[in-house]
């Protein structure tokens, strides 16, 4: 019989690439949203008198091997700087210079990632299916 381990090792990347498109997904879902400025430059409240919300924190997923079993894990990475300084001066979050929190995400990059995900994902599917079908041939020709 034909070894499970190619595809718990595709499975693993498989798994891997949905984390990236998660990442990635999560990045353009919030590109657009803004926060205060942190380190005191920002205003000390909130609507409603709460503290400011902070910027959002855009992050890459990579992956790992995961030792000589084969198979990989996925690793979040935050991006740095995590926000670039704008000028929303109508904005909640605004501070007294009208600058904001605006996330550091690159839609290209960020739609690059989904894109190479996904084939990465059809991949490992397909070494799935062909390590499936390698191990019923090999029953049906032994039975």
């Amino acid at each position: 019989m034909i070894s499970a381990a190619p595809a718990a090792i595709a499975l693993s990347g498989a798994l891997s690439q949905t984390d990236r498109v998660s990442a990635a997904a999560a990045n353009l879902a919030n590109q657009q949203s803004v926060g205060a400025l942190p380190g005191g430059s920002g205003s000390t409240t909130g609507a409603a008198g709460r503290a400011p919300v902070p910027a959002y924190q855009p992050v890459t997923a990579g992956t790992v091997s995961t030792g000589a079993a084969g198979g990989v894990a996925t690793v979040y990475r935050p991006i740095t700087p995590a926000y670039l300084p704008e000028y929303q001066p109508d904005a909640a979050a605004a501070n007294a210079n009208g600058l904001v929190a605006a996330p550091n995400v690159d839609a290209a990059q960020n739609l690059l990632t989904l894109k190479t995900a996904n084939a990465a994902y059809q991949t490992n599917l397909a070494v799935i299916k062909t390590t499936d079908q390698m191990n019923r041939d090999v029953l049906r020709l032994t039975a």
